[in-house]
């Protein structure tokens, strides 16, 4: 694993912890699947028919790691800003982006609601 010292001048240090990452993947997780569930009642009140778990599951997942991957790609992107430093996505553990989760999670959600 990469020594990520060079990385506390961009990720908050209170913020950069396995725990405090997973307990906002799980809310985000939860926010998400609470959007479909709505969209799925929604869309079977109107003249389309949708059967009951339409899928959403591999969509969620596939949203969340979209999310994930789009904030690494910042935290790499700011590195490089401030330090002259490159930083592979791949190397940045899913942990020091949990300061991005909500705000990029809210954004997800907007254009889902859309």
């Amino acid at each position: 694993m990469a020594d990520l010292r060079y990385l506390e001048n961009v990720i908050p240090a209170d913020m950069c912890s396995r725990s405090e990452f997973r307990a906002q993947y799980d809310k985000l997780e939860a926010t998400l699947r609470a959007v479909g569930q709505t969209d799925a009642l929604e869309s079977r009140t109107s003249t389309s028919v949708n059967p009951p778990g339409n899928g959403r599951e591999p969509e969620i997942e596939q949203i969340l790691q979209r999310v994930i991957v789009r904030a690494k790609g910042m935290v790499s992107e700011e590195m490089l800003i401030r330090h002259q430093r490159e930083i592979p996505v791949d190397e940045i553990p899913d942990y020091a982006v949990t300061h991005l989760l909500a705000e990029l999670g809210e954004q997800e959600i907007r254009g889902l609601a859309r």
